[in-house]
């Protein structure tokens, strides 16, 4: 008898749990069925993976796109734009300093130094294109401590005069260079790329005239600087060009020989003004220019103190003007070589022509004294030309000016260049005024008369000179009747002829017998009568209707007669008359001009003065 299989414990005790007493199956839920067959089973899992996959595409596609872009701009960056990145990238990296040229030295005829440089050093403001001067102790601790701001720092020259004021209006100065002069096309700059705002330029002078000789070649250093703007490494430097040094035709210790005596002049006088020159009538060139009241130009140069700098710019009596060459005056009795040259080019006066000074002169109802009636009530009698210009007569004057009549008079004071520019080598110079019939009329609104005439004959009137023009006219006769252009430096020079030919030369030699008289006895240059050296000039004082009737004092003259060597001009504002208050000055500093002693003089103020034929050959 076989035996019956065993299906094990674990298959009956399946078999209870699904088989009911009666032999029926229970309903068991799909569910039980899943999760005891397969655990953890999920119907919707196709379903989700589905749904999973689009996530994913869109995903990619959006990473794609993402990548794209960059991508794109990426090439942009480095390739389409790449070397313009690249320089702005350098540009945050490697910095440009730049490092000032000195200025060109300016010394005077023997080789004094008139001009110099000191070092200096100068901070940047990039923020408002400003520059300001520091110290070399702050300049040492900005590169000490590696400072970002000593980037932005850079060497620089501080231009120093010195003689001060002495030279003011002369060398002129240098001041930092405006917006409105790197934008102007007639400008000092023209716009040259070489000016930046904060530079120094030459505002006046020589410093302006001969800014482009004086300036120099700014150099430079590329430096490389951190992300902070500290400087790292020199990466290439190139030195500047000093500019070129200029002599002038000016002798210092004569300028200082004559800024003393006006200065002490106008104490003793009251005046607040003048103006002085001297020049050598057969070359032209300028020995000694001098405008009073002067000022420092080493405050304007290192601009420290505003308020010290204001104050020259508002001053009342305006030093910033130079009046040697810009101010205007009426000329009083000096404009009487003019209406003397003008009466014998006429052919209706002669040397000879006499006329007789009653003190007073009628013209309608109008009266018209003489200056020796007025103060002391006497007149001359019978004066001819050489006399009245030995005495300075008005009578004289006003008589042969109705003579020739005033078209004359204008014409001559045209001819040597009253009313125009002599062309010196400095800026500013202006024109002053001769008056006409057609200037009277749109100007005033009316005629000339005869009056106007008699007026103008004396220097008095309308018409306006400046002491340049009045040295001009006092030059022309000293050289017979050349007056060569006045200039001022030295290097290269070559006489200029303004005029010449003008008149014949025993006329001119009426003229100079004339100026040599009112230097002796009898004349009216009293201080000249026991000069030891001959020398010919004229006096003048010219009313300009000042209210407590102070006049211009004038004196211009040349010496020695015979030979010329320097001719000077003196203008005291409101300072009384010529002949007490200019011609001593002249006088002094003619007898200092030809002291033998000069030289030994020159070599105590200036021991280091050099060898003038050396410095004139360079």
């Amino acid at each position: 008898m076989k035996k019956k299989k065993s299906l094990g414990p674990g298959f009956l005790d399946e078999v209870k749990k699904v088989t009911l007493k009666r032999s029926h199956f229970t309903k068991i839920s799909t569910q039980e069925w899943i999760d005891s067959l397969i655990p953890n089973f999920n119907a919707g899992l196709a379903e989700n993976r589905a749904r999973s996959i689009w996530r994913i595409t869109v995903l990619m596609v959006i990473c794609l796109v993402i990548f794209f872009i960059i991508f794109l701009r990426l090439f942009n960056l480095q390739v389409i734009r790449g070397s313009t990145n690249r320089e702005l990238a350098d540009g945050n990296r490697i910095l440009i300093k730049r490092i000032h040229a000195p200025r060109g030295v300016i010394f005077d005829r023997n080789g004094r130094i008139l001009a110099a440089n000191s070092p200096a050093f100068r901070l940047f403001d990039k923020g408002n294109n400003k520059a300001r001067f520091i110290t070399r102790e702050e300049a040492l601790e900005l590169e000490v401590k590696n400072d970002p701001r000593a980037v932005d720092l850079e060497i620089d020259n501080v231009r120093t005069y010195p003689q001060g004021e002495k030279f003011a209006h002369l060398i002129g100065m240098v001041g930092e260079i405006s917006e409105e002069q790197l934008k102007s096309e007639n400008g000092i700059s023209s716009g040259d790329k070489n000016y930046r705002l904060g530079d120094r330029i030459g505002q006046s002078g020589i410093e302006a005239q001969y800014e482009k000789i004086l300036k120099g070649v700014d150099g430079g250093e590329i430096i490389e600087v951190d992300s902070k703007g500290s400087k790292l490494r020199t990466l290439r430097r190139n030195p500047p060009f000093s500019g070129k040094n200029i002599y002038l035709t000016i002798d210092a210790p004569l300028q200082e020989k004559i800024y003393s005596l006006t200065k002490e002049t106008l104490a003793q006088t009251g005046s607040c003004c003048g103006a002085v020159l001297a020049m050598d009538p057969k070359s032209g060139q300028i020995l000694s220019l001098l405008s009073f009241p002067s000022f420092d130009p080493n405050t304007i140069t290192y601009a420290i103190d505003e308020s010290a700098i204001q104050q020259i710019f508002s001053h009342p009596d305006s030093p910033i003007l130079n009046r040697s060459i810009a101010g205007t005056y009426p000329p009083g009795s000096t404009f009487k070589i003019v209406s003397a040259l003008s009466a014998l080019a006429s052919g209706k006066i002669t040397p000879d022509t006499t006329i007789v000074d009653n003190g007073v002169m009628y013209l309608g109802t109008f009266k018209f004294t003489n200056w020796y009636f007025n103060q002391y009530g006497k007149t001359e009698g019978a004066v001819n030309l050489l006399k009245a210009i030995q005495r300075s007569n008005d009578s004289y004057f006003y008589e042969i000016s109705r003579i020739i009549g005033e078209n004359a008079l204008v014409e001559w004071a045209k001819k040597l260049k009253l009313g125009g520019k002599l062309e010196i080598d400095i800026p500013g110079e202006v024109g002053g005024l001769v008056p006409t019939d057609d200037w009277k009329r749109k100007t005033l609104g009316l005629p000339w008369y005869p009056g106007d005439t008699l007026h103008m004959s004396i220097g008095q009137g309308f018409v306006l000179t400046t002491p340049l023009q009045i040295l001009g006219i006092t030059s022309y006769i000293a050289s017979d009747g050349n007056l060569f252009r006045p200039q001022l430096v030295l290097t290269n020079f070559k006489p200029k002829v303004l005029i010449s030919n003008l008149i014949d030369q025993d006329k001119i030699k009426i003229i100079k017998d004339g100026l040599e008289q009112v230097t002796k006895s009898g004349g009216t240059a009293w201080p000249f009568f026991t000069f030891p050296i001959p020398t010919a000039g004229k006096t003048g004082t010219a009313e300009y209707g000042d209210s407590k009737g102070r006049v211009h004092a004038w004196y211009t003259g040349y010496a020695p007669v015979d030979d010329p060597k320097i001719v000077m001009t003196v203008l005291i504002e409101g300072g009384g008359e010529g002949s007490s208050v200019a011609a001593p000055i002249v006088k002094e500093a003619f007898r200092w001009f030809f002291s033998p002693d000069k030289n030994n003089l020159i070599q105590d103020v200036y021991p280091q003065a050099t060898d003038s034929g050396k410095i004139l050959g360079e």
